[in-house]
């Protein structure tokens, strides 16, 4: 499964889509149907609440979105420093660094200033919306059930199921036995 950090811009997009369709609402979507593993650090989750809440985002869907994030992204510590952009944004340098921590395939922005730029950090590379969700449409789809699961038996099933008989047919010898007296 794949790994991604996703930047404040585009988790603002996503929340802000009026229709759902656009690209950083499905890269939300899809996170949220499990169809990758979303990397989060404090850092990036407290500048995402910060700007949710100043762009007017209802407080409902913010605690619900964080209590989300608790649940199912890959928290890490947020330990990491990283200076490559000290000289042009130094708050983006989280991004990068939650990155190299959680060692991400993608780091996914509409920085086109500074994060995008850069293309890759540390063997993550950094893409627009629109280019990870071909990613993802190329990664093949957590395994789901199939039909097939729901009949494969395991050890245990096998085993119940043999004693079963077993069991059965001791009955039946002892009832005809009974019969017999």
């Amino acid at each position: 499964m794949l790994k991604a950090v996703i930047d404040t811009s585009v988790f603002i997009a996503g929340f802000l889509s009026r229709t759902g369709n656009g690209y950083s609402a499905q890269i939300i979507s899809r996170w949220r149907a499990g169809e990758f593993q979303l990397i989060m650090s404090r850092q990036i989750l407290e500048e995402v609440v910060g700007k949710l809440v100043e762009k007017g985002i209802d407080d409902n869907l913010i605690l619900e979105f964080v209590e989300v994030i608790g649940k199912i992204a890959l928290n890490i510590p947020g330990s990491y420093i990283v200076y490559r952009l000290d000289d042009v944004d130094p708050d983006d340098n989280m991004f990068l660094a939650a990155s190299q921590e959680g060692c991400a395939d993608y780091l996914v922005s509409l920085d086109a200033k500074h994060l995008l730029p850069l293309k890759h950090h540390k063997g993550t590379q950094i893409v627009e919306p629109e280019l990870f969700l071909r990613a993802l449409d190329k990664e093949p789809p957590p395994h789901s059930m199939t039909k097939d699961d729901y009949f494969e038996k395991t050890e245990e099933e096998v085993f119940n199921e043999e004693f079963a008989k077993e069991l059965h047919a001791a009955r039946q010898e002892l009832v005809g036995e009974q019969r017999d007296d």
